[in-house]
């Protein structure tokens, strides 16, 4: 009987060695696939009727962009990358953050919603490679 309960000990011993083992594998393969990514910081600053950015590209697939909008105009406005994604339309003095990861290259259009600010103005297009 001692024989036997000593097996079942050895056995249990060894199945955790082995599910701490895989588990450990798992997890620093997914902090690695993360350290990978990087984030590159853009602001955006708004004012009437343009934008200016920090980061005039071109951008690149895969890399995290953390858009920080900023406006410093007298109307509200926000800034919308088409078919991407779309900042909140923030009051003068406010700002907004959103993140990015770009998916395909290409040509993306920018323009603020607000109606008629994009056709005085308030667009363009970043490059994606």
């Amino acid at each position: 009987m001692k024989k036997q309960i000593g097996i079942v000990l050895a056995i249990a011993v060894v199945a955790c060695g082995l599910y701490a083992a895989v588990a450990g594998a798992s997890s620093s393969s997914h902090k690695s696939q993360s350290a990978q990514m990087t984030t590159k910081a853009v602001t955006v600053t708004m004012v009437d009727f343009h934008f200016k950015l920090s980061f005039a590209g071109p951008y690149k697939r895969g890399v995290k962009y953390v858009f920080k909008t900023v406006n410093k105009g007298n109307a509200l406005h926000n800034f919308d990358l088409q078919k991407v994604k779309a900042g909140k339309v923030i009051a003068p003095g406010r700002s907004y953050t959103f993140a990015v990861v770009f998916k395909k290259a290409g040509k993306v259009p920018y323009i603020c919603d607000v109606p008629r600010h994009a056709e005085l103005g308030m667009a363009g297009k970043i490059t994606v490679k």
